[in-house]
């Protein structure tokens, strides 16, 4: 049995992901099963629900020397937590390489907008029959990840591949669909501001530099910026928990193409200033068009430690 397991603090597209290759697997007569490394946020909830899919089992360990596949992510400190007691023998990513494995493995990691697109590839390149539930989740975790071909990790095969998808999927109509998508991942009012931080949060290592960068994606702003108070005093409480040099949050407003970002401290505050094209206005830094964690903020401050 072969466990296949997304990052924590799971996404959409890591979800998706997820159940989408267990049913590649299964097809090709490969015993294989999806889980979640923590809570499943309102809009993988939606969709789920939507399309009558089955919620995957939220764990944190597996028994020791499970074989596992890690989808959409390939960091050990994004892991599962028994990680390194573990099997690891495929990795499906469109983030950077990082994970060091002591044997070979299949790996594949492609430059798309999502996990999800390079899974819908596997499918179409083996020509195998993807189900019309498979199909929606593919097309949501490709919307989710892209914010429905806004960001600019989205790639024109991204594009091609949720239109082969829908001939199968039978989306009606993909703006309202992303518009319902989006708008029940804004739904946050039953979120706690310690648990909204950690709900699209991951740690990164910049060269023995730690820091922790959390995301809301929301289509009203005013969700996030009405607890600005509450959220930076929990980022200076994970700053101090964790032991890291910065925390950072920022609220991307989805429709307008615009991010504000609050930080842990002014020294991450003035870094963070002197990085990224942004206006600092009662401690938000405002930033036209700067939405993209993994393609416009991690690579800069990469570039920046190894210096």
């Amino acid at each position: 049995m072969k466990s296949i397991i997304g990052h924590k603090n799971p996404d959409t597209d890591t979800i998706c992901s997820a159940i989408a290759y267990e049913a590649f697997l299964v097809a090709k007569n490969v015993e294989a099963k999806a889980y979640a490394l923590g809570e499943i946020n309102n809009e993988t909830k939606f969709v789920l629900e939507k399309f009558e899919v089955d919620f995957p089992e939220m764990i944190n360990e597996l028994p020791h020397n499970s074989e596992i596949i890690l989808v959409d992510h390939n960091e050990k400190g994004q892991s599962i937590e028994n990680l390194s007691d573990l099997d690891v023998v495929e990795i499906i990513d469109h983030h950077k390489a990082n994970l060091r494995t002591d044997k070979p493995i299949k790996i594949c990691i492609e430059p798309l907008g999502a996990s999800c697109s390079i899974i819908a590839k596997k499918f179409l390149a083996k020509d195998l029959e993807i189900s019309r539930k498979i199909a929606q989740v593919l097309i949501a975790g490709i919307i989710s990840d892209t914010l429905f071909f806004r960001s600019p990790t989205t790639t024109e095969t991204d594009k091609q591949l949720v239109e082969k998808l829908n001939k199968v999927a039978g989306i009606n109509d993909l703006e309202v669909f992303s518009l319902e998508m989006f708008n029940a991942k804004s739904d946050v009012k039953n979120i706690s501001t310690k648990d909204l931080v950690k709900l699209d949060y991951k740690q990164f290592n910049f060269f023995g530099h730690s820091l922790g960068i959390g995301v809301m994606e929301t289509t009203n702003k005013d969700f996030g910026l009405e607890r600005k108070e509450e959220i930076i005093e929990n980022l200076k409480q994970l700053k101090k928990e964790e032991n890291l040099e910065a925390v950072y949050f920022s609220i991307i407003d989805i429709l307008n193409e615009e991010s504000y970002t609050l930080c842990s401290g002014e020294k991450e505050k003035e870094l963070f200033l002197t990085l990224f094209e942004t206006k600092e206005d009662n401690e938000v830094l405002f930033a036209k068009g700067l939405i993209s964690r993994k393609k416009e903020v991690v690579p800069v401050f990469e570039k920046h430690f190894s210096k």
